[in-house]
Protein backbone atom coordinates (compact mmCIF):
# COMPACT_ATOMS: atom_id res chain seq x y z
CA UNK A 1 0.00 0.00 0.00
CA UNK A 2 2.91 2.43 0.77
CA UNK A 3 5.55 2.99 -1.44
CA UNK A 4 7.95 5.00 -0.15
CA UNK A 5 8.67 6.44 3.63
CA UNK A 6 10.74 8.09 6.22
CA UNK A 7 14.07 5.77 8.16
CA UNK A 8 12.94 2.98 9.94
CA UNK A 9 12.44 4.22 13.84
CA UNK A 10 15.27 2.65 15.78
CA UNK A 11 15.24 -0.86 17.41
CA UNK A 12 15.01 0.65 20.95
CA UNK A 13 12.85 -1.46 23.75
CA UNK A 14 8.92 -1.43 24.31
CA UNK A 15 7.13 -1.84 27.84
CA UNK A 16 6.39 -5.19 26.41
CA UNK A 17 10.58 -6.09 26.42
CA UNK A 18 9.35 -7.31 22.18
CA UNK A 19 8.12 -4.60 20.49
CA UNK A 20 8.96 -1.15 19.02
CA UNK A 21 6.94 1.34 17.33
CA UNK A 22 4.66 -0.50 14.76
CA UNK A 23 3.19 0.95 11.28
CA UNK A 24 -0.78 1.25 10.30
CA UNK A 25 -1.78 2.12 7.17
CA UNK A 26 -5.53 2.69 6.33
CA UNK A 27 -6.80 3.36 2.92
CA UNK A 28 -10.61 4.86 3.12
CA UNK A 29 -11.30 4.69 -0.59
CA UNK A 30 -11.56 8.47 -0.98
CA UNK A 31 -13.88 8.98 2.19
CA UNK A 32 -12.88 11.28 4.46
CA UNK A 33 -13.36 10.15 7.52
CA UNK A 34 -12.58 13.40 9.49
CA UNK A 35 -15.58 14.95 7.61
CA UNK A 36 -17.97 12.55 9.84
CA UNK A 37 -17.70 14.58 12.86
CA UNK A 38 -21.51 14.66 13.61
CA UNK A 39 -23.17 11.24 12.01
CA UNK A 40 -19.99 9.21 13.12
CA UNK A 41 -20.87 6.85 10.19
CA UNK A 42 -18.63 3.65 10.06
CA UNK A 43 -16.27 4.04 7.01
CA UNK A 44 -15.14 0.74 5.69
CA UNK A 45 -11.41 0.76 4.89
CA UNK A 46 -8.39 -1.74 3.93
CA UNK A 47 -6.08 -1.50 6.61
CA UNK A 48 -2.41 -3.16 7.46
CA UNK A 49 -0.19 -3.47 10.59
CA UNK A 50 3.82 -3.76 10.49
CA UNK A 51 5.04 -4.97 13.42
CA UNK A 52 8.60 -3.79 14.64
CA UNK A 53 10.73 -5.78 17.01
CA UNK A 54 14.00 -5.45 18.76
CA UNK A 55 15.84 -7.09 16.44
CA UNK A 56 13.69 -5.76 13.15
CA UNK A 57 12.26 -2.46 13.66
CA UNK A 58 9.08 -1.56 11.64
CA UNK A 59 9.55 0.39 8.22
CA UNK A 60 6.49 2.78 6.48
CA UNK A 61 7.55 0.73 3.33
CA UNK A 62 7.99 -2.66 4.97
CA UNK A 63 5.72 -5.63 3.94
CA UNK A 64 2.53 -5.53 6.17
CA UNK A 65 2.32 -8.43 9.02
CA UNK A 66 -1.43 -8.81 9.08
CA UNK A 67 -3.98 -7.28 6.82
CA UNK A 68 -7.66 -7.31 6.14
CA UNK A 69 -10.78 -5.30 6.17
CA UNK A 70 -11.94 -2.89 8.94
CA UNK A 71 -14.12 -0.29 9.81
CA UNK A 72 -13.44 3.33 11.58
CA UNK A 73 -15.44 6.50 12.59
CA UNK A 74 -14.20 9.37 14.72
CA UNK A 75 -14.40 8.97 18.13
CA UNK A 76 -14.02 11.06 21.60
CA UNK A 77 -16.10 14.23 23.11
CA UNK A 78 -13.79 16.96 23.91
CA UNK A 79 -10.93 15.64 21.19
CA UNK A 80 -13.40 15.51 18.69
CA UNK A 81 -12.02 19.73 18.36
CA UNK A 82 -8.69 18.03 17.96
CA UNK A 83 -6.91 18.44 14.24
CA UNK A 84 -5.21 14.99 14.95
CA UNK A 85 -8.78 12.90 15.35
CA UNK A 86 -8.90 9.63 17.29
CA UNK A 87 -10.79 6.80 15.85
CA UNK A 88 -13.08 3.82 16.77
CA UNK A 89 -11.88 0.18 14.40
CA UNK A 90 -13.72 -2.83 14.27
CA UNK A 91 -12.31 -5.58 12.58
CA UNK A 92 -14.43 -7.09 9.49
CA UNK A 93 -14.17 -9.27 6.72
CA UNK A 94 -14.69 -8.72 3.02
CA UNK A 95 -18.45 -8.69 3.79
CA UNK A 96 -18.70 -6.35 6.13
CA UNK A 97 -18.92 -9.21 9.01
CA UNK A 98 -17.15 -8.02 12.63
CA UNK A 99 -14.83 -10.75 13.36
CA UNK A 100 -11.59 -11.21 15.64
CA UNK A 101 -8.28 -10.33 14.72
CA UNK A 102 -5.00 -10.58 16.52
CA UNK A 103 -1.85 -8.31 15.92
CA UNK A 104 1.06 -6.58 18.13
CA UNK A 105 0.80 -10.05 20.42
CA UNK A 106 -2.41 -8.49 21.95
CA UNK A 107 -5.25 -11.10 22.46
CA UNK A 108 -7.45 -11.66 19.23
CA UNK A 109 -10.82 -9.28 19.46
CA UNK A 110 -12.89 -7.37 16.78
CA UNK A 111 -12.94 -3.97 18.88
CA UNK A 112 -10.03 -1.89 18.86
CA UNK A 113 -9.60 2.14 19.49
CA UNK A 114 -6.39 4.51 18.00
CA UNK A 115 -5.76 6.72 20.66
CA UNK A 116 -4.59 10.23 19.03
CA UNK A 117 -2.44 11.79 21.34
CA UNK A 118 -2.25 15.42 21.11
CA UNK A 119 -2.93 17.40 23.91
CA UNK A 120 -0.64 14.99 25.96
CA UNK A 121 2.79 16.03 24.73
CA UNK A 122 4.28 13.20 26.24
CA UNK A 123 2.68 10.91 24.16
CA UNK A 124 2.03 8.34 26.69
CA UNK A 125 0.02 9.05 29.98
CA UNK A 126 -2.82 6.73 28.70
CA UNK A 127 -0.02 4.03 28.11
CA UNK A 128 1.52 4.55 31.25
CA UNK A 129 -1.40 4.42 33.66
CA UNK A 130 -2.94 1.37 31.79
CA UNK A 131 0.70 -0.32 32.15
CA UNK A 132 1.00 0.54 36.11
CA UNK A 133 -2.76 -0.17 36.63
CA UNK A 134 -1.71 -3.73 35.08
CA UNK A 135 1.40 -3.68 37.20
CA UNK A 136 -0.74 -4.13 40.27
CA UNK A 137 -2.68 -6.55 39.09
CA UNK A 138 -5.79 -4.37 37.87
CA UNK A 139 -6.74 -5.10 34.46
CA UNK A 140 -6.29 -2.08 32.14
CA UNK A 141 -6.41 -1.93 28.19
CA UNK A 142 -3.01 -3.29 26.82
CA UNK A 143 -1.76 -0.70 24.17
CA UNK A 144 0.86 -0.33 21.20
CA UNK A 145 2.00 2.38 19.58
CA UNK A 146 2.08 3.09 15.87
CA UNK A 147 2.86 5.73 13.34
CA UNK A 148 -0.40 6.45 11.38
CA UNK A 149 -0.45 7.01 7.88
CA UNK A 150 -3.87 7.12 6.17
CA UNK A 151 -5.07 8.38 2.91
CA UNK A 152 -8.50 9.52 2.30
CA UNK A 153 -8.57 11.40 -1.19
CA UNK A 154 -8.72 8.38 -3.40
CA UNK A 155 -5.27 8.21 -4.15
CA UNK A 156 -1.79 5.69 -3.60
CA UNK A 157 -0.88 5.62 0.28
CA UNK A 158 2.68 7.75 0.55
CA UNK A 159 4.78 9.35 2.82
CA UNK A 160 2.19 12.71 2.51
CA UNK A 161 -0.44 10.62 4.70
CA UNK A 162 1.79 10.18 7.92
CA UNK A 163 -0.86 11.16 10.41
CA UNK A 164 1.63 11.30 13.55
CA UNK A 165 1.91 8.57 16.80
CA UNK A 166 -1.09 6.49 17.81
CA UNK A 167 -1.95 4.33 20.76
CA UNK A 168 -3.32 1.09 19.48
CA UNK A 169 -5.49 0.54 22.84
CA UNK A 170 -8.05 -2.00 24.14
CA UNK A 171 -11.44 -1.27 23.59
CA UNK A 172 -13.25 -1.70 27.19
CA UNK A 173 -15.85 -5.09 27.01
CA UNK A 174 -16.93 -7.86 28.46
CA UNK A 175 -13.94 -10.37 27.17
CA UNK A 176 -12.22 -13.46 28.28
CA UNK A 177 -8.78 -11.43 28.01
CA UNK A 178 -10.05 -8.12 28.77
CA UNK A 179 -13.27 -7.84 31.74
CA UNK A 180 -13.40 -11.12 32.31
CA UNK A 181 -17.18 -11.50 33.75
CA UNK A 182 -19.87 -13.86 32.90
CA UNK A 183 -21.64 -13.98 29.74
CA UNK A 184 -25.34 -13.30 30.06
CA UNK A 185 -27.80 -14.72 28.38
CA UNK A 186 -31.36 -13.76 28.08
CA UNK A 187 -32.92 -16.88 29.75
CA UNK A 188 -30.31 -15.89 32.95
CA UNK A 189 -33.20 -14.42 35.03
CA UNK A 190 -32.67 -16.22 38.26
CA UNK A 191 -29.89 -16.60 40.83
CA UNK A 192 -27.20 -17.19 40.61
CA UNK A 193 -27.28 -16.86 37.19
CA UNK A 194 -28.45 -13.53 36.66
CA UNK A 195 -26.32 -11.88 39.58
CA UNK A 196 -23.35 -11.22 36.79
CA UNK A 197 -21.23 -10.36 34.94
CA UNK A 198 -21.91 -6.64 34.41
CA UNK A 199 -19.95 -4.11 33.11
CA UNK A 200 -21.02 -0.49 34.58
CA UNK A 201 -20.12 2.95 33.18
CA UNK A 202 -19.99 6.08 35.11
CA UNK A 203 -19.58 8.90 31.97
CA UNK A 204 -22.07 11.74 30.37
CA UNK A 205 -25.26 9.84 29.67
CA UNK A 206 -25.45 8.73 26.02
CA UNK A 207 -27.92 5.83 26.80
CA UNK A 208 -30.82 4.98 29.24
CA UNK A 209 -28.98 5.17 32.67
CA UNK A 210 -29.99 3.50 35.87
CA UNK A 211 -30.31 6.63 38.28
CA UNK A 212 -29.51 5.56 42.29
CA UNK A 213 -32.24 5.80 45.27
CA UNK A 214 -30.42 7.29 47.87
CA UNK A 215 -27.36 9.69 46.40
CA UNK A 216 -29.06 9.54 42.71
CA UNK A 217 -26.07 8.61 40.86
CA UNK A 218 -26.21 7.86 37.48
CA UNK A 219 -24.69 4.42 35.96
CA UNK A 220 -25.08 3.23 32.25
CA UNK A 221 -24.96 -0.56 31.93
CA UNK A 222 -22.28 -1.78 29.35
CA UNK A 223 -22.68 -4.81 29.27
CA UNK A 224 -25.07 -6.66 28.16
CA UNK A 225 -25.79 -4.20 25.91
CA UNK A 226 -29.32 -2.42 25.68
CA UNK A 227 -30.59 -4.53 23.12
CA UNK A 228 -29.73 -7.89 24.81
CA UNK A 229 -30.39 -6.64 28.56
CA UNK A 230 -33.56 -7.88 29.65
CA UNK A 231 -36.13 -6.18 32.11
CA UNK A 232 -34.97 -8.90 35.20
CA UNK A 233 -31.27 -8.18 34.36
CA UNK A 234 -31.63 -4.99 34.31
CA UNK A 235 -33.85 -4.65 37.56
CA UNK A 236 -31.27 -6.82 39.22
CA UNK A 237 -28.05 -4.81 38.93
CA UNK A 238 -30.46 -1.69 39.43
CA UNK A 239 -31.22 -3.20 43.02
CA UNK A 240 -27.72 -4.51 43.74
CA UNK A 241 -26.52 -0.29 43.20
CA UNK A 242 -29.42 0.33 45.54
CA UNK A 243 -28.44 -1.80 47.92
CA UNK A 244 -24.80 -0.89 48.07
CA UNK A 245 -26.00 2.28 48.75
CA UNK A 246 -28.05 1.81 50.97
CA UNK A 247 -25.47 0.08 53.26
CA UNK A 248 -23.09 3.04 52.73
CA UNK A 249 -25.61 5.35 54.22
CA UNK A 250 -26.35 3.04 57.32
CA UNK A 251 -22.37 3.03 57.75
CA UNK A 252 -22.47 -0.08 60.14
CA UNK A 253 -19.76 -1.89 57.40
CA UNK A 254 -22.64 -3.85 55.84
CA UNK A 255 -21.08 -2.00 52.24
CA UNK A 256 -18.24 -4.38 52.00
CA UNK A 257 -20.87 -7.32 51.13
CA UNK A 258 -21.12 -5.38 48.38
CA UNK A 259 -18.35 -4.31 46.85
CA UNK A 260 -14.73 -5.15 46.89
CA UNK A 261 -12.58 -2.71 49.22
CA UNK A 262 -9.71 -3.24 47.55
CA UNK A 263 -10.73 -2.66 43.95
CA UNK A 264 -12.01 0.62 45.21
CA UNK A 265 -8.84 1.93 47.26
CA UNK A 266 -6.85 0.83 44.08
CA UNK A 267 -8.74 2.69 41.85
CA UNK A 268 -8.76 5.42 44.25
CA UNK A 269 -4.90 5.33 44.11
CA UNK A 270 -4.75 5.57 40.49
CA UNK A 271 -7.03 8.39 40.39
CA UNK A 272 -5.04 10.39 43.26
CA UNK A 273 -1.13 9.65 41.84
CA UNK A 274 -2.48 10.81 38.55
CA UNK A 275 -4.53 13.37 39.58
CA UNK A 276 -7.05 13.33 36.61
CA UNK A 277 -9.38 15.51 36.14
CA UNK A 278 -11.94 12.87 34.91
CA UNK A 279 -11.59 10.87 38.44
CA UNK A 280 -14.16 9.56 39.96
CA UNK A 281 -17.07 11.01 37.99
CA UNK A 282 -16.37 10.62 33.96
CA UNK A 283 -14.59 7.61 32.17
CA UNK A 284 -15.14 5.62 35.26
CA UNK A 285 -15.86 1.95 34.65
CA UNK A 286 -17.06 -0.99 37.13
CA UNK A 287 -17.74 -4.40 37.07
CA UNK A 288 -19.65 -7.42 38.62
CA UNK A 289 -18.94 -10.90 38.12
CA UNK A 290 -21.20 -13.21 38.65
CA UNK A 291 -19.64 -14.58 42.25
CA UNK A 292 -18.54 -11.43 43.99
CA UNK A 293 -19.12 -8.19 44.19
CA UNK A 294 -19.20 -4.92 42.27
CA UNK A 295 -15.30 -4.22 41.56
CA UNK A 296 -13.96 -0.08 40.36
CA UNK A 297 -12.32 -0.45 37.08
CA UNK A 298 -11.16 -0.48 34.56
CA UNK A 299 -9.65 2.48 34.41
CA UNK A 300 -9.53 4.83 31.31
CA UNK A 301 -8.97 8.07 29.84
CA UNK A 302 -5.72 9.98 31.46
CA UNK A 303 -5.33 12.56 28.66
CA UNK A 304 -6.19 15.26 31.13
CA UNK A 305 -4.01 13.69 34.10
CA UNK A 306 -0.17 13.49 35.51
CA UNK A 307 -0.36 17.60 35.59
CA UNK A 308 -1.46 18.07 32.38
CA UNK A 309 -4.61 20.31 33.05
CA UNK A 310 -5.50 23.48 34.09
CA UNK A 311 -8.71 23.11 36.31
CA UNK A 312 -9.58 21.36 38.77
CA UNK A 313 -6.18 22.26 40.60
CA UNK A 314 -4.59 18.86 38.49
CA UNK A 315 -1.64 20.97 37.77
CA UNK A 316 -0.99 21.00 41.69
CA UNK A 317 1.35 18.13 42.71
CA UNK A 318 0.13 18.47 46.65
CA UNK A 319 -3.56 17.95 47.85
CA UNK A 320 -6.20 15.29 47.49
CA UNK A 321 -7.76 15.80 43.65
CA UNK A 322 -11.36 15.13 45.28
CA UNK A 323 -11.06 18.01 47.89
CA UNK A 324 -10.24 20.31 45.07
CA UNK A 325 -12.26 23.88 45.26
CA UNK A 326 -14.45 22.72 42.04
CA UNK A 327 -14.81 19.02 42.15
CA UNK A 328 -17.04 17.46 41.39
CA UNK A 329 -18.21 19.85 39.12
CA UNK A 330 -18.87 17.53 35.86
CA UNK A 331 -21.05 15.12 37.89
CA UNK A 332 -22.35 16.19 40.96
CA UNK A 333 -23.39 13.03 42.26
CA UNK A 334 -20.60 10.98 41.32
CA UNK A 335 -18.67 10.85 44.27
CA UNK A 336 -20.84 9.89 46.60
CA UNK A 337 -19.78 6.15 47.17
CA UNK A 338 -16.41 7.33 48.22
CA UNK A 339 -17.53 10.23 50.54
CA UNK A 340 -19.00 7.33 52.28
CA UNK A 341 -16.60 5.28 52.54
CA UNK A 342 -13.70 7.62 53.42
CA UNK A 343 -15.35 7.63 56.90
CA UNK A 344 -14.94 3.94 57.34
CA UNK A 345 -11.63 3.24 58.99
CA UNK A 346 -11.09 -0.28 57.48
CA UNK A 347 -11.24 1.49 54.05
CA UNK A 348 -8.39 4.39 55.08
CA UNK A 349 -6.61 0.99 56.31
CA UNK A 350 -6.29 -0.39 53.21
CA UNK A 351 -5.34 2.83 51.09
CA UNK A 352 -2.87 2.93 53.52
CA UNK A 353 -1.73 -0.57 53.04
CA UNK A 354 -2.15 -1.27 49.32
CA UNK A 355 -0.12 2.21 48.53
CA UNK A 356 2.71 1.27 50.37
CA UNK A 357 2.73 -2.45 49.34
CA UNK A 358 2.44 -0.86 45.53
CA UNK A 359 5.28 2.10 46.64
CA UNK A 360 7.64 -0.66 47.76
CA UNK A 361 7.32 -2.40 44.51
CA UNK A 362 6.00 -1.32 40.80
CA UNK A 363 5.10 1.66 42.05
CA UNK A 364 8.45 3.46 43.55
CA UNK A 365 10.24 6.22 42.29
CA UNK A 366 12.87 4.10 40.74
CA UNK A 367 10.18 1.58 39.03
CA UNK A 368 7.59 4.60 37.69
CA UNK A 369 10.57 7.17 36.28
CA UNK A 370 12.06 4.13 34.39
CA UNK A 371 9.10 3.54 32.82
CA UNK A 372 9.11 6.93 31.31
CA UNK A 373 12.31 6.56 30.05
CA UNK A 374 11.69 3.36 28.91
CA UNK A 375 8.56 4.85 26.73
CA UNK A 376 10.66 8.34 26.14
CA UNK A 377 13.24 5.76 24.24
CA UNK A 378 10.87 3.70 22.45
CA UNK A 379 8.94 6.97 20.72
CA UNK A 380 12.70 8.85 20.32
CA UNK A 381 12.22 8.79 16.57
CA UNK A 382 8.39 8.52 16.07
CA UNK A 383 7.78 11.67 18.25
CA UNK A 384 9.97 13.85 15.93
CA UNK A 385 7.89 12.75 12.86
CA UNK A 386 5.13 13.08 15.30
CA UNK A 387 5.81 16.94 15.85
CA UNK A 388 7.10 17.85 12.37
CA UNK A 389 3.18 16.42 11.35
CA UNK A 390 1.79 18.23 14.19
CA UNK A 391 3.59 21.19 15.98
CA UNK A 392 2.17 21.86 18.77
CA UNK A 393 5.50 21.98 21.28
CA UNK A 394 5.54 25.21 22.71
CA UNK A 395 1.52 25.79 22.09
CA UNK A 396 -0.88 25.71 24.62
CA UNK A 397 -3.88 23.20 23.64
CA UNK A 398 -7.00 22.32 25.75
CA UNK A 399 -6.48 21.72 28.71
CA UNK A 400 -2.73 22.12 28.85
CA UNK A 401 -1.32 23.35 32.42
CA UNK A 402 -0.11 27.15 31.96
CA UNK A 403 3.81 25.82 32.26
CA UNK A 404 2.73 23.89 28.61
CA UNK A 405 3.82 27.33 26.73
CA UNK A 406 7.49 27.47 27.55
CA UNK A 407 7.93 23.73 26.49
CA UNK A 408 9.06 23.65 23.49
CA UNK A 409 11.11 20.57 23.37
CA UNK A 410 9.64 16.80 23.58
CA UNK A 411 12.42 16.50 26.42
CA UNK A 412 11.33 19.19 28.14
CA UNK A 413 8.10 17.53 28.26
CA UNK A 414 9.16 14.45 29.64
CA UNK A 415 11.03 16.08 32.31
CA UNK A 416 8.14 17.57 33.40
CA UNK A 417 5.97 14.73 33.46
CA UNK A 418 8.64 12.96 35.67
CA UNK A 419 9.55 16.16 38.02
CA UNK A 420 5.92 16.22 38.69
CA UNK A 421 4.92 12.68 39.34
CA UNK A 422 8.14 12.68 41.70
CA UNK A 423 6.87 15.85 43.65
CA UNK A 424 3.06 13.83 43.43
CA UNK A 425 4.12 10.25 44.82
CA UNK A 426 6.31 12.48 47.68
CA UNK A 427 3.03 14.28 48.38
CA UNK A 428 0.88 10.87 48.71
CA UNK A 429 3.50 8.73 50.69
CA UNK A 430 3.01 11.80 53.56
CA UNK A 431 -0.54 10.69 53.41
CA UNK A 432 -0.70 7.06 53.28
CA UNK A 433 2.90 5.38 53.38
CA UNK A 434 3.15 2.93 56.18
Amino acid sequence: MLGCSPDKPAPIQADDAQYTVGIARIDTHGVVVDERIEDRSWVHVDLEFVEGTIDAPAGPADEATWSGHAAIHIRGNSSVGYEKKQYALEIRDEDGQDIDAEFFGLPEEEDWVLHAPYSDKTLMRNHLMFSWSRAIGRYAPRTRFVDLFMEDQGGELGPGDYRGVYVLVEKIKRDKNRVDVEKLEPEDTRSPDIEGGYLLRRDWIEDEAIETEVYGDEVMVEYPKSDNITSAQWNYIEGYLNDFEAALARNDGSHSDYADLESFADHMLMMELSRNVDAYVLSTYMHKPRDGRLNMGPVWDFNGSLGNADYFESWEAEGWHYENSEFPGDNPNGFHWYTQLLEDDEFQEILSTRWSEHRSSVWSDEALLADIDATALLLNESQAHNFNRWPVLGEYIWPNDSGAVDRDSYAQEVEYLKTWLAERTAWLDTQWLQ
